[in-house]
């Protein structure tokens, strides 16, 4: 019997390549969002640092220069901490959007891995069948060649 070919090799193959560049996609994706909540907390730090140092200088005496330029600075950091945010959000957007193309090209080549495992199985059973028609005749032959036992 002829060995096994699978005729979907070739798109298998191109496939399992677009999983593996969506997989790692996603994971670079995920990377992106971890990179932007740290940007987010540090974002945050800054401006509790600086309200901190804000209400500490308050508690001296009242200089309206300092008032007016630590509001200024706060308002930055303010502005700066949701900016941090919309970031955020849209690198979870951009790693949803990967995670599905991703978990669409895995099915897609599980749906050619199932193609090919079927194809593999129904060449074994008829290897197997094709085993046991040749031995069958062969058992045959040799039973016919010998005369009945008895």
């Amino acid at each position: 019997m002829k060995r096994f070919r699978f005729r979907l090799e070739s798109i298998r193959a191109l496939r399992d390549v677009a999983e593996r560049k969506a997989r790692e996609g996603f994971g670079l994706a995920q990377q992106q969002v971890v990179l932007a909540e740290q940007a987010v907390q540090a974002a945050e730090v800054r401006r509790s640092e600086l309200n901190a140092a804000i209400t500490g200088a308050r508690a001296g005496s009242f200089r309206p220069a300092d008032q007016v330029a630590g509001l200024a600075a706060l308002t930055q950091a303010e502005r700066e901490v949701a900016e941090a945010g919309r970031r955020l959000g849209e690198t979870e957007k951009a790693r949803d959007l990967a995670r599905e193309g991703w978990l669409n090209a895995r099915r897609a080549l599980q749906v050619m891995q199932k193609l090919e495992e079927r194809a593999r199985l129904a060449h074994r059973e008829a290897a197997d069948k094709a085993e046991q028609t040749l031995l069958d005749e062969i058992a045959s032959m040799t039973l016919a060649r010998l005369g009945p036992l008895a």
